[in-house]
């Protein structure tokens, strides 16, 4: 993602939130702000802000020794969107079924903003006398990890990973899983997401540095899979997810 102003929002009139430096990764570890994302709408708008959308970036210099000019364009993404940004690329983010209405996004956003997801990051005018606004937005990180028990929109948005996250491993690997047992692995896996949600806040409150990096999330993830191997039923979900991936293998 660029962290210039690209082509796309040149003139924009920027808010003394956007002058915040934006953070790599926050855990929410608070139930009330938790909920705030409890809702399909909402995790799918911070999805199409996380994704971004194409543009240009145009830089112009000049050639100390000859005078000439030189202007290069570089395509990148911004994830600095207005409204109708965001509706668009709802339905290239996430599929025609899940693209968000103008209103909808209208009417999730300050909430979203309240909870400290979102910031107004500028406007633009356009026109003469002060014609049109547009008013665009940024995340506030990131990246956000759920620290909470998941919720019925976060489980949805969970289950729809998963089954792309299987279809894509067994793509990708030579496994052989029988179709009957597809669906079995898909659910243990969602099991298994499922049941460490219920440890993450644990490992969140042992997070101890004020910015959190992608190196802080992977140490997280993995203090999280060690704390989880305490759980006897976690661990037959292990065994049996095994046992459906390498059949042939033996106990090692």
């Amino acid at each position: 993602m660029s962290s210039e102003i690209t082509d796309g929002i040149k003139g924009i009139e920027l808010t003394e939130e956007a002058k915040k430096p934006q953070d790599d990764i926050v855990f929410i570890t608070d139930e009330e702000r938790a909920q705030i994302i409890n809702d399909p709408v909402r995790l799918q708008i911070l999805q199409v802000l996380r994704e971004g959308i194409d543009d240009t970036l145009t830089t112009r210099s000049e050639d100390p020794e000859t005078g000439t000019k030189i202007t290069r364009e570089r395509e990148v993404k911004r994830d600095i969107m207005s409204v109708l940004e965001i509706v668009r690329q709802s339905k290239e983010c996430c599929g025609p079924d899940d693209q968000v209405s103008k209103n909808q996004v209208y009417h999730h956003l300050p909430k979203l903003e309240k909870g400290g997801f979102v910031v107004k990051y500028g406007t633009i005018t356009t026109g003469e006398k002060g014609g049109r606004t547009t008013d665009y937005y940024r995340r506030t990180a990131k990246g956000f990890v759920l620290a909470t028990g998941f919720s019925t929109a976060h489980d949805k948005a969970i289950e729809k990973k998963t089954q792309h996250w299987v279809s894509s491993m067994l793509e990708s690997f030579d496994l052989d899983v029988p179709e009957d047992k597809k669906q079995r692995l898909i659910e243990l896996t969602n099991e298994r997401v499922r049941m460490q949600s219920k440890w993450r806040r644990t490992i969140a409150e042992l997070v101890k540095v004020d910015v959190a990096d992608k190196e802080v999330l992977e140490i997280y993830g993995t203090l999280l899979d060690y704390y989880s191997t305490g759980s006897e039923d976690y661990m037959k979900i292990l065994r049996e997810i095994r046992e459906i991936l390498f059949p042939d293998e033996p106990p090692v």
